[in-house]
């Protein structure tokens, strides 16, 4: 059977991008997560947006940071009233569970935005994985080269 980490997984493997799936302890709140065994500095969470004509969008940001909604309105070329949060009912029609979103996805037409502070330097990153007990790592100079990934300034 397939599984929402085996779209994503799909897509890495093609791009024939190294990576590597971490298993522990589900984490859900900030302090589980930063008692992980991972570097919190290098913690990279996901958000999904959607727009009137974007049904979802990917923005990556570094975990203790915030979005600049105006920014990532900008680089969208719309308005920030058209910016919307995605929804958990759209996050789970897609197989994404809110926390553990892939800063990847399987679906065309699917951008992920990277902001700038993630990428430099260029070292490993720890981003959701698709559940609450697992956790991908991946380059960051890697994760800015996938298909349909943008790395611009989006966080304030």
């Amino acid at each position: 059977m397939s599984t929402p980490e085996a779209h994503w997984r799909a897509v890495l493997d093609a791009d024939g991008c190294p990576y590597t799936v971490h298993e522990h302890a589900a984490a859900y709140s900030v302090a589980e997560r930063q008692a992980l065994p991972f570097p919190w500095l290098q913690a990279v969470k996901t958000l999904a947006f959607t727009t009137p004509d974007i049904p979802l969008l990917l923005v990556a940001l570094r975990a203790q940071d915030r979005v600049d909604f105006a920014r990532l309105a900008a680089v969208l070329g719309t308005s920030r009233s058209r910016l919307h949060t995605a929804d958990a009912g759209l996050l789970t029609a897609e197989g994404l569970v809110p926390g553990g979103v892939p800063p990847v996805s399987h679906r065309p037409g699917v951008p992920c935005l990277i902001d700038t502070a993630v990428t430099e330097p260029d070292r490993p990153v720890y981003c959701g994985a698709g559940t609450a007990d697992r956790t991908l790592q991946i380059d960051s100079a890697a994760l800015a080269r996938l298909p349909r990934a943008q790395v611009a300034a989006l966080s304030r």
